[in-house]
């Protein structure tokens, strides 16, 4: 599951059905990565992406300058690789998207992941996740919104789309479909928790 945190100079890429190329303040994704990189976070980031609509299928991108152009990276899910560069920030640089359609509606969604996804999880490494994941969401949230949120429900696994995967907690075996969701109060009793198949994707479950 996407938490979508939507912010200012991402929200909205295009209002017009004849645009086809968009270019985003950079400033905006360097002041979130910037904030990961303080915190120091182990076992957690942030990631960012398009979502894979029929106006919002990425074509070519770059990120740009008045000194310096480079490709920018992305997945064929979409997601955006930004680099975290003080100079892009300085030159006031741009992320540039190309898109093969309109790209009306469109939107940038970040969402908190864990870096690397494994086949099995002791309970220390699923603590400190849900730690991470739980501190930096409330770091983005901002004065005085942070100490008025909820701490995350858990953790959400997503695999590949009606994939069915065998979940193996504490040598009970269950069978699911696309996520598997994992309750934070279920954390004191796990003595271990494994999957048939790696997780595409760990990230909050946010009720």
């Amino acid at each position: 599951m996407y938490k979508k945190l939507l912010f200012s100079g991402l929200c909205l890429l295009a209002t017009s059905a004849a645009a086809e190329t968009v270019s985003l303040e950079y400033k905006g994704f360097y002041d979130r990565l910037k904030q990961v990189n303080k915190g120091g976070y182990q076992l957690v980031e942030v990631a960012f992406s398009v979502p894979m609509q029929k106006n919002c299928l990425i074509q070519s991108g770059s990120i740009s300058s008045e000194k310096t152009s480079t490709p920018l990276t992305y997945t064929d899910a979409q997601r955006l690789f930004i680099p975290l560069d003080d100079d892009l920030k300085d030159q006031r640089a741009l992320v540039n998207l190309n898109f093969a359609g309109s790209a009306e509606g469109c939107a940038i969604a970040m969402q908190v992941r864990a870096k690397q996804t494994l086949a099995e999880y002791d309970k220390a490494r699923l603590q400190q996740i849900v730690t991470e994941m739980d501190t930096l969401l409330g770091a983005m949230q901002g004065f005085p919104m942070r100490y008025f949120r909820e701490s995350i429900a858990g953790l959400n696994f997503e695999f590949q789309p009606e994939q069915e995967v065998y979940v193996h907690l504490n040598g009970r075996e269950q069978a699911v479909k696309g996520s598997y969701k994992l309750a934070a109060n279920e954390l004191e009793n796990i003595t271990t928790l494994s999957f048939s198949a790696q997780p595409l994707v760990l990230s909050p479950w946010v009720k």
